[in-house]
């Protein structure tokens, strides 16, 4: 019995404080995962830290490691990425170094994302088309601007700050080294990434202070592939992310204006127009409007002087009995009558009333004859029409 004890205690001293969770056949089915196929390079999988010790120390002085990308859920299209350090653990005389894994400096939920195969998205990946369209237009990026910038390796915190049960891997195997097959990105697209199967693997020296630190990083080309971003899909190459609508990307950050609903924006049928410093959407054809506020569907509506779409809010407006459409205010204002007596001598003048100087028909400007017209026979100050003044009803419609 004491026998038997003691190859357990000696069992239990060699396996690591912690594991990885560890995915099933199906899921390693899922990525191709198999004996032997992990033979590449570390690619971009290091956002910060280094294979060796050229690079800034873990959480303990003698425990270097890196951070990266690592999948903390991993479905059959995709995976939940999060930013991790995988840090090479020791301990002073011990023949042994194992993997634990930390948030590292600049962590945080926003640098945490589904990605997903073409035709997938959202959380666990499922059928895009059961998905209100959303577009993800943070460039999945490590670079300064990019959704996982400013991360980099974590140098305090020791075993307080340990995460390791949240991390699911393929594998986990070994004791001196201890070696980790986890789902991480190897390459970094603007709206998606590569992401695939990658060993990580420790090792040691300095016997018998002990120093330990990643010997190797392999990747997996078999089991690699494109994910993208929320609102993304493949391009005809099949090998970057491009908008499954671009229009509805580009208006999804747009500032619109009060009684603007982005929702309600349909490039089929309408113009956007931002001329007042926010972005308002109106009808394209010519001859509708909005039937009532909140209701953006196009409907016929009134043109020229009866009435049209009001500039504010796009709602049709229609002019009674008496009164013309403003298209510049969207409003209906009073409509003045002229006789054709009016026009050749003035309002209210004819032919013996007045003299032939004053009569308006005489007059060769535009401005000078609507004023002219309009008072009964007035002449334009001087200098009126080169200061830029308008007469409204110059512009409009005359009525007999």
């Amino acid at each position: 019995m004491k026998k038997y004890f003691a190859t357990f205690v000696m069992m239990f001293a060699i396996m690591p404080a912690f594991a990885i969770n560890l995915v099933g056949d199906t899921a390693r089915g899922w990525w191709n995962i198999g004996t032997g196929n992990v033979t590449g390079g570390p690619e971009e999988f290091i956002i910060d830290g280094c294979i060796g010790k050229n690079c800034s120390h873990g959480t303990y002085g003698d425990e270097w490691g890196a951070v990266a990308m690592i999948a903390v859920q991993i479905v059959e299209h995709g995976g939940y990425f999060c930013p991790y350090q995988v840090q090479c653990a020791n301990k002073r005389k011990k023949k042994r170094t194992w993997t634990v894994y930390y948030r590292p400096s600049g962590y945080s939920k926003d640098k945490c994302a589904w990605l997903c195969e073409p035709g997938y998205s959202g959380t666990n990946c499922a059928p895009a088309e059961n998905i209100p369209l959303a577009c993800d237009e943070k460039p999945q990026k490590k670079t300064s601007g990019g959704r996982f910038s400013g991360l980099s390796l974590k140098t305090w915190g020791g075993d307080s700050e340990g995460v390791e049960s949240e991390v699911w891997g393929f594998s986990q195997w070994g004791s001196d080294p201890e070696c980790d097959t986890l789902l991480g990105i190897v390459k970094y697209l603007e709206h998606g990434v590569i992401a695939g199967a990658v060993n990580v693997c420790c090792g040691r020296d300095n016997w018998k202070g002990i120093d330990s630190f990643i010997g190797s990083i392999g990747t997996s080309q078999v089991s690699q592939k494109l994910l993208c971003a929320e609102g993304y899909t493949a391009n005809a190459g099949a090998n970057d992310c491009v908008p499954v609508d671009a229009d509805f990307c580009a208006v999804q950050n747009m500032s619109f204006c009060q009684n603007f609903d982005r929702g309600g924006y349909d490039k089929t049928i309408h113009y956007l127009d931002s001329s007042s410093g926010c972005v308002k959407y109106l009808c394209s054809e010519t001859g509708t409007a909005f039937p009532a506020v909140g209701d953006t569907t196009c409907a016929p509506c009134g043109t020229g002087a009866k009435g049209g779409p009001s500039p504010k809010n796009g709602v049709c407006v229609v002019c009674q009995t008496g009164q013309i459409f403003d298209s510049e205010s969207g409003t209906c204002v009073s409509a003045a009558a002229y006789s054709k007596s009016d026009l050749q001598y003035g309002k209210a003048q004819t032919k013996n009333s007045i003299s032939v100087s004053k009569q308006c028909w005489t007059l060769t400007t535009p401005e000078e004859y609507t004023v002219c017209v309009t008072s009964g026979g007035a002449r334009t100050p001087a200098g009126a029409a080169s200061s830029g003044a308008t007469v409204r009803a110059a512009r409009q419609p005359i009525r007999r």
